[in-house]
This record gives C-alpha cells, sequence and structure tokens, in this order.
C-alpha cells in the first residue's frame, strides 16, 4: 500500500480507541499467538525482543513502532531482562458517503488491515504523545476520555509524518493467509464465516472469495479437509473409537461425522480402517514379503479354462483330492447355514414390510422437528437409491432431519409428520405455518444461504429445487434431492414425497381425505358462482399479473379442483400472463382474488387505487377478495387446507351480491 493512500484513509476514516496498555514482560516470559482483537500499534519503549507479526519478523531494541490489522497473529520473545510496551487498540471505519479515490482504494480490502514496522527518528515526541494518552486513558471522566482520542490523533500524525521522512514499506494483510494458518490451529472448534470475518475485520463474502482463489475452496470445506485429514490419522494410528474421534475433531454427532468422512473418502470410517488394517497385516507378513520378494504376483481369474471341473487335471494325487474334498463339505456347511439365516430373517423382513408402510411405517417421530424415537424400526438409518431431477442418489429409508431450500416444499413434509429442522426465511412468514414451526431454523434465502447453520442442524437429506445454487457445497454436507418444480401437481408432489421418505400411505391419506372435502365443498360453489368467471390478480411493479392453474394464491382449489373458469382473454394453462394495467378490463373476472403487496385491503398499490380497478363490476358488486400475502406463494397442502375454507365462504356468501350502478 502506498503512504499517500495510507494517509488519505486517515483523513477520512472515523476512530474509536478501545484500550491503551502497558505491558511488562520478563525475559522468562513471552506471548504466544495472541490474535489482535482490533486494529493496534505496538510501541517499545524499553528492552529487546524477537517480535512476529504474521509470520514477518521483527528484531526490536529499544523505541519501535509496530502497526497490525485485526486478527493479526502477534508472538514476542523478549532477549534479556525485561521487554516493556504500550498497545494501542483502536477500531476505524469508513463512512458510506466518500469520495471515488477512497471507495477505489477499499476495493482492495480493509484499508488499516496493514502492517509495518520501523524505529522512528525521533521517537520521543511519539513517546510523550503516547504516554499522556495513556494517562487520559486511565483516569475516569468523559472530558478525559475525549483527551484521550485527541492526543491519539496526535500519535498517528507525528507517526504518519515520520513515516514518510524515512520512507518505511507498508504490507497490505493478506486474510487469506491468515485465515489457513488460524485453520490450521482451530479446525478442531465450532467455526462460522461470520466469526472468522469478524475475527478478520473484514465481510464474509469477501473473505470467503479471496480464500476461494488462494485454496480453491471455501473455508468450510477447507476446515472439513482438515478434520477428515485427522480422522484418517486416528483410524489407521489408533484404536479411539468413532464418538471419541469425531469428538476430537470438532464434531459432536457420530453418525453426521460417518456421513462427512464417507462424502469426502467414498469410504465409511470402519470400512477405511479395515482397509488401513489388512494393509499393514499384509505388510508385515514374513511370508507375504518373501513370495513377493521373490517373483511378483499376478492377478489370476477364479477359473482359467473353459470346464469349470479343470482342478481334476491340475490337482492329481489323493492329498489334493482330499482337501478338495474337505473344502467342498466346508463349502457346502457354510451355504447351508446362510439359507437357514435368510429363511429365519425373511419373516422377520416381512414383519418389518408391515410396519414401515404408511404413517406408521415412518419410523416413529416425536417433536417438532421429526427427531427419531427410540424405538424407531433399526432400518430407519438404512440407505436406498432414489432418483431425483439430477439422477440417481443415495438416501436414508426414513430420514429425520430434512433441510428444504425452497419455502414451495415445506408444507409438504409438515402434510407427512416430518417437520424440517431448516427452512428459507421466507417460510416463517406464512401465517398458515404459525405455531407449527417454531423449533424450525431459518437458513436464509435462496443464494445466500447461511452454509455454517445447515452444518449445525446435522441434516441427513436435503431438499432443493433443480437449478439452486450451491448444490455441490450442500451435497457435502447430506444428501441432496433436487425436483423439478411444476412437473407434477400438488398431489403428485406430495405422493413423489410419500415415497422419498417412505411414508406413502400417509401421502395416499391425505388425498383421499382432500378429495372428500373438495366433493363435499364443489356443488355449492359451482351453485353459487355458476357460468360466471374468476380472476387471480396481483400487481408488482408497473404490471399486473394474471395467475392460472399450479400458481399458488388459491388457483389449485379455483381452477383444478372446482374447475372454475377464467376470463376468455387468458388462457388458464399458459399458468400466469403479464398485462399493463389499460389490459386490466379484459382480464378481470366477475369474482377476484387477488394478494396486495401490503397485507389487508387497504393498500398503497398503484392498481388499487386506480380508475379502472375501482370501475371494475367485481368491485361494484363486493366480489373481490384480498388474500394474505405471505402465504400467495405457497401450495403445499397445509397451505391449502388453510385456504379452501376462506375460499368457499368467499364465494358462496357473495355469490348474492349485485349492485345495479346506473
Amino acid at each position: 500500500m502506498k503512504l499517500n493512500e495510507h494517509m488519505l484513509i486517515w483523513t477520512s476514516a472515523s476512530v474509536k480507541l478501545m484500550d491503551v496498555r502497558h505491558i511488562k514482560i520478563t525475559s522468562d516470559g513471552e506471548l504466544r499467538s495472541y490474535l489482535l482483537p482490533a486494529n493496534g500499534f505496538l510501541f517499545a519503549i524499553r528492552g529487546s525482543a524477537q517480535i512476529t507479526l504474521d509470520d514477518v519478523d521483527y528484531a526490536v531494541s529499544g523505541m519501535f513502532v509496530l502497526h497490525g490489522g485485526k486478527g493479526m497473529c502477534l508472538d514476542i520473545q523478549p532477549k534479556e531482562g525485561r521487554f516493556e510496551y504500550y498497545l494501542i487498540l483502536y477500531k476505524a471505519w469508513i463512512p458510506p458517503q466518500t469520495s471515488p479515490e477512497i471507495r477505489s482504494i477499499m476495493t482492495a480490502g480493509n484499508p488499516l488491515q496493514i502492517q509495518y514496522g520501523y524505529a522512528p527518528l525521533y521517537p520521543l515526541s511519539l513517546y510523550d504523545k503516547l504516554e499522556r494518552t495513556a494517562q487520559e486513558w486511565l483516569t475516569p471522566g468523559d472530558l478525559e476520555l475525549l483527551h484521550a482520542r485527541t492526543l491519539f490523533y496526535q500519535f498517528v500524525y507525528e507517526l504518519v509524518s515520520q513515516l514518510r521522512e524515512q520512507d518505511v514499506r507498508i504490507l497490505r494483510a493478506d486474510p487469506a493467509e491468515q485465515l489457513l494458518k488460524y485453520l490450521h490451529e482451530h479446525y478442531t472448534e465450532p467455526l462460522t464465516m461470520e466469526l472468522l470475518a469478524s475475527m478478520l475485520d473484514c465481510s464474509p463474502s469477501h473473505l470467503s472469495r479471496m480464500f476461494k482463489q488462494r485454496t480453491a475452496c471455501s473455508p468450510i470445506e477447507y476446515m472439513i479437509r482438515l478434520r477428515i485429514t485427522r480422522a484418517k490419522s486416528l483410524l489407521e494410528n489408533t484404536e479411539a473409537t468413532l464418538q471419541e474421534i469425531a469428538l476430537n475433531i470438532g464434531y459432536t454427532d457420530v453418525y453426521y461425522f460417518s456421513r462427512i468422512f464417507k462424502k469426502q473418502t467414498g469410504q465409511s470410517p470402519v470400512h477405511y480402517r479395515q482397509t488401513c488394517h489388512d494393509s499393514n497385516t499384509k505388510q508385515h507378513n514374513p511370508s507375504l514379503m518373501l513370495r513377493s520378494s521373490i517373483v511378483p504376483n499376478k492377478l489370476r481369474r477364479y477359473i482359467n479354462k473353459r470346464s469349470d471341473n479343470h482342478y481334476q487335471y491340475t490337482n492329481k494325487g489323493a492329498f489334493e483330492l482330499i482337501r478338495n474334498r474337505k473344502q467342498s463339505t466346508a463349502l457346502t456347511l457354510l451355504l447351508s447355514f446362510t439359507l437357514l439365516l435368510s429363511a429365519c430373517s425373511g419373516s422377520v423382513n416381512n414383519t418389518n414390510s408391515v410396519a414401515n408402510s404408511g404413517s406408521a411405517s415412518s419410523a416413529a417421530v416425536s417433536g417438532s422437528n421429526g427427531q427419531a424415537d427410540t424405538n424407531q424400526n433399526p432400518t430407519a438409518s438404512a440407505m436406498v437409491t432414489y432418483t431425483g431431477a439430477d439422477g440417481e442418489v443415495e438416501i436414508p429409508r426414513n430420514p429425520q432431519r430434512i433441510v428444504v431450500l425452497t419455502h414451495a416444499y415445506v408444507g409438504y413434509f409438515m402434510a407427512l409428520g416430518i417437520n424440517p429442522v431448516g427452512a428459507p426465511t421466507m417460510t416463517m412468514g406464512n401465517p398458515y405455518y404459525k405455531g407449527q414451526i417454531d423449533d424450525v431454523e431459518d437458513i436464509g434465502s435462496p443464494g445466500a444461504f447461511d452454509v455454517e447453520k445447515i452444518i449445525t442442524l446435522n441434516p441427513d437429506l436435503i431438499i432443493a429445487i433443480k437449478g439452486t445454487d450451491k448444490l455441490e457445497e450442500m451435497s457435502k454436507i447430506a444428501p441432496v434431492v433436487t425436483i423439478e418444480y411444476g412437473k407434477k401437481n400438488y398431489k403428485e408432489q406430495l405422493l413423489e414425497f410419500g415415497k422419498l421418505t417412505n411414508r406413502i400411505d400417509k401421502a395416499q391419506q391425505w388425498v383421499d381425505a382432500w378429495e372428500e372435502k373438495i366433493a363435499e365443498h364443489k356443488p355449492q360453489v359451482l351453485k353459487a358462482v355458476g357460468d360466471q368467471t374468476v380472476s387471480v390478480l396481483s400487481q408488482y411493479d408497473k404490471s399486473v399479473y394474471v395467475y392460472g392453474e399450479g400458481y399458488g394464491r388459491g388457483t389449485e382449489i379455483l381452477y383444478d379442483e372446482f374447475g372454475l373458469q377464467a376470463p376468455p382473454a387468458f388462457d388458464l394453462k399458459l399458468g400466469w400472463a403479464d398485462i399493463s394495467l389499460e389490459k386490466l378490463p379484459e382480464f378481470a373476472g366477475d369474482y377476484i382474488f387477488t394478494s396486495p403487496d401490503a397485507t389487508g385491503s387497504a393498500d398503497t398499490s398503484p392498481m388499487y387505487n386506480s380508475d379502472l380497478w375501482n370501475g371494475l363490476p367485481a368491485i361494484k358488486n363486493n366480489r373481490v377478495f384480498y388474500l394474505d400475502k405471505d402465504s400467495a406463494a405457497f401450495n403445499d397442502p397445509i397451505t391449502l387446507e388453510a385456504m379452501l375454507p376462506i375460499i368457499v365462504d368467499s364465494l358462496t356468501s357473495a355469490a348474492g351480491r349485485t349492485t345495479d350502478h346506473k
């Protein structure tokens, strides 16, 4: 970083003095791996020491100035006698409204995340200001704190002036390098991007981007690799249990550790340990070592000749014949024993297949987040192959901890008796979920999911719409099943999720009960509405959107189930249309359902205040019904169940309303 840029930053920054410390270290003491909690100056005033700041070494003797950024690692090793210094910590930030020149400097990162060190030409001038700053800082009172801050500015002015005279080299901090070092030392701790970014005084996105440029992976992925490398070493060289190894590398859930391990290595921890053990056994087997030292082993097929009975011709003599007969007898006994076990297990499996079907199948669930009951079927953790929109994926037979990356599918799993452990922010606003998702964690919004939070939820399955961002990263956390949105209607989709979660009977029960409700209400709705038309409208920006079959906002009930008609200008099969406000009368039905931009009927949207809107027959006849905007985009079973009585009551109670406007 250039000195003139450094001076320009100081003239624009707002500064808060955080702490002033006067520290003495004896020769038998040292400071190791101290992470600076804020930007700071170290001013040595007496003694000598070897100081290392982020792997840059300084041989300090007498008065010396060192500057470091937040999160930099400081080591001090006194050489002889006593080493004495001041440590001044401060926080600085640049106001949002600043000059283009400042903004240009800031594009490279935090401009005060820098380090430099030098022996000043005029140390006593700096010492004087710093000593007075420390005195005022330690004196109680607001006026004294203000004076301390003023003196600190004088110290900075004097320091920058001497920097210019001495042409000191200023090094910009490398957050990626700092993070690499920190992860190697702290990878077993519970770390998040927010925590790491806060330590290094930069934004999570900037830190992640710089780290990925350096390592070709995200910080969390790198941390996982470090953990798995350590786990492999422990599996190979110790007899520690999987639980002990998981805890040692930072995982509290041994099942989650096993899944992550398999994702990274292609083997389960148990299989990996067995492979290492077999390899070591072979390596130290004297007979194997002698044989391989004489002639290389060749791979042989089990049967080398066309005749399966070729051994009769190659193994001659009575001894060979008897030996083979013994082997044959042993194999026969082993086969018989296997068949016996299969017969016994067959009856057990038949019983389990009954227990695993329908709502009774699904491994008894307790709690709102689908935690498995202690009496659940032992096959709950078995893996099966499921084909999603992006191909086959191995998933748990009875998933219990599901993270859903789209608001559209959360209600489907709720209807099956499985509350996801994590769902997008938009889900939390649906009023029809109130009281049912209190234990569901908010994982952020699409494009900005909190990956670290998802990891801490220990999911055993992740559901996403095909094309969702970061799916490759998500697949390292848990199996990911992608869905092609809109390919199936809501009933078909529920049945598909029933298959996915081993709850097909429960899904079918919901569909059957739902169709009974529709059959009950449909005649009275058709009688009330007759051959009149129904529209579903919303306004966004300057356009009016018209919705057809399968696009939420009650369209599944109005069009798919009740078979009501839209105005002739709109083809329901199109799904939706974007029209101008001027065309509104052509697309407005005798009955209108609309989701305003704000809750309630009193809305500030231009459409609702226009003459065209207020002149519609549906407005004049009080046949306009306002849907809650926070649930409008949902078409899952839970939301539809809540909307059905609202729609039925709206249509039947308004059927007789007509007003003669002359």
